[in-house]
């Protein structure tokens, strides 16, 4: 993984951008309400639990996170890491307010467009997170810390961990907004496969 100082302009550019359109997907997902990735569910619960603006949360949430990752898990962090915390929850806020003011949930009223716009928006994130982890430019806190677990715990399954972990972050979510979407399901079972395909074959590609 690239230190921070060592990272390219272009490199950064590019996981800058596949971060933006992170955000951009779950905006539209969370418009859409067929549910979103287990953490942002979990946080915009939160979020909408306390009356707090979510990018405001989403920040205190990573840097939360973001303490162990520094004592025991340094080889997790870049310039990536620091972009995914402080951009996904304020680029999902801004694109919010501009859906709000265009009405697009008004759009969505048909339930054929509302799926298409549904499944391009999952796809998007798919994409943009796979690109995201091909640059290995750092790891997100959320992602980094079952990593670590594993490390310390090399019998213990990843799968497993980081089907846990998320079943925890979607656990509390439904406690705190009572509904959950299939997108939530589907994410918790399939996103980090499915990621992970995308972004072997991108790697490969680029070999």
């Amino acid at each position: 993984m690239e230190s921070i100082k060592k990272a390219s302009f272009k490199k950064v550019m590019i996981v800058l951008v596949s971060i933006l359109f992170m955000g951009i997907s779950l905006s539209v997902l969370n418009v859409v309400d067929y549910g979103m990735d287990s953490f942002t569910y979990m946080n915009l619960s939160i979020a909408d639990k306390f009356g707090w603006k979510f990018g405001n949360w989403q920040i205190i949430f990573n840097i939360l996170l973001f303490i162990p990752v520094i004592i025991w898990g340094r080889n997790q962090i870049g310039i990536g890491t620091v972009l995914n915390m402080v951009l996904i929850g304020y680029t999902v806020d801004f694109c919010m307010w501009i859906w709000n003011m265009v009405n697009m949930a008004g759009h969505l009223e048909n339930i054929i467009i509302k799926i298409i716009v549904m499944l391009l928006a999952v796809a998007v994130f798919i994409i943009s997170a796979a690109i995201y982890m091909a640059e290995d430019l750092g790891t997100s806190p959320v992602d980094a810390l079952p990593i670590m677990f594993c490390e310390r715990f090399p019998n213990v399954s990843f799968r497993v961990v980081r089907t846990l972990w998320d079943l925890s972050a979607v656990t509390i979510g439904f406690i705190l907004s009572r509904k959950i979407g299939i997108v939530t399901i589907l994410m918790v079972l399939f996103l980090g496969q499915t990621v992970q395909l995308v972004r072997d074959k991108m790697i490969k590609e680029k070999e």
